[in-house]
């Protein structure tokens, strides 16, 4: 393909595809592809490239994606950005482009051999507001909530919170609300998502002391919170359980799984666990003989998704 056959894409439209947020169908690409000579091109493959870049002056571009495609018998093509081939940017999915977030624009190129030469390079306009409509909804970046579909089905400006490092200018909202709080990521260019996989969530004490245990939480990743702060994590544990009982009648068998229970001789000394000294009697202890027992501790439970807003 010769570079002189190929003058700038002469005409855009740019229409949403999408009726709420960035549901990752795109949106539309005409243009008109001309010679130096003024006249459309008809049935000609040529090879574009699309990039999505946060403002005109950014460096880090969140989507890229090619496109073969071949001009109409009027010289025309037509494209959805979004359903091409991803080649580049930080974003894993066309849906994760927060066009709501900042003002995109949009570079466009063509392939001539082996190089890239831009062809237009322009702020957009439809998309943005389509996407703005969508994401004013009053909901503040860093709201979490609890949601009853699977994980491919989480709507647009929500992320499942897994713990993974995401990019702090791409999520810039979600950024500013929680900060490295859950994780500082790569502590330059990302941060972490919170990690509820698996996990109950439970209130800041603030202060309070209905979390008696409160300054010895951890950080849930690395250069996250720690103590009495947002994301900040608790291993599990049940309240100590102490006290005494005597048994009576020397010989007497009780048999079982050893447990919790310890022991005083017959002559008031201390016995270690188990042990068979001074003829006294081994009482031993299984909980799941009368209650349902398991790994962890917990109460009845159901699965959900917990995700949050960007």
């Amino acid at each position: 393909m010769k570079k002189s056959i190929f003058t700038a894409m002469l005409l855009m439209t740019v229409t949403a595809l999408f009726s709420q947020g960035n549901s990752g169908l795109g949106f539309n690409y005409q243009a008109v592809v001309r010679g130096v000579d003024g006249f459309v091109l008809p049935s000609k493959s040529i090879e574009l490239r699309f990039s999505l870049l946060p403002g005109q002056q950014a460096t880090q571009t969140s989507w890229e994606e090619m496109h073969n495609v071949t001009t109409d018998a009027l010289g025309t093509i037509g494209i959805t950005v979004g359903k091409g081939v991803k080649t580049g940017g930080v974003a894993a999915t066309f849906k994760d482009v927060n066009f709501a977030a900042v003002h995109y624009w949009m570079k466009v190129e063509i392939k001539e051999g082996n190089d890239f030469r831009e062809l237009s390079y322009s702020a957009l306009s439809s998309v943005p507001y389509a996407e703005v409509a969508t994401n004013a909804t009053g909901i503040p970046a860093g709201t979490l909530i609890a949601f009853a579909g699977d994980v491919d089905k989480i709507p647009a400006g929500w992320l499942l919170c897994d713990g993974r490092d995401i990019s702090r200018s791409e999520y810039a909202d979600l950024y500013d609300a929680i900060g490295t709080a859950w994780g500082h990521g790569d502590n330059a260019t990302t941060f972490n998502l919170p990690d509820t996989r698996g996990q109950f969530l439970r209130g800041v004490a603030n202060g309070s002391t209905n979390d008696p245990d409160k300054n010895s939480r951890l950080p849930l990743k690395e250069g996250g919170n720690s103590a009495d702060k947002v994301g900040s994590s608790q291993g599990d544990a049940i309240r100590n359980i102490t006290g005494s009982f005597n048994v009576h009648g020397r010989g007497t068998a009780f048999t079982g799984v050893s447990g919790t229970f310890g022991r005083t001789n017959n002559d008031g000394t201390a016995s270690d666990y188990g042990s068979n000294d001074r003829g006294s009697t081994v009482v031993n202890f299984d909980a799941s003989r009368t209650v349902p027992t398991g790994g962890e501790n917990r109460p009845k439970n159901i699965y959900v998704n917990y995700i949050i807003k960007y």
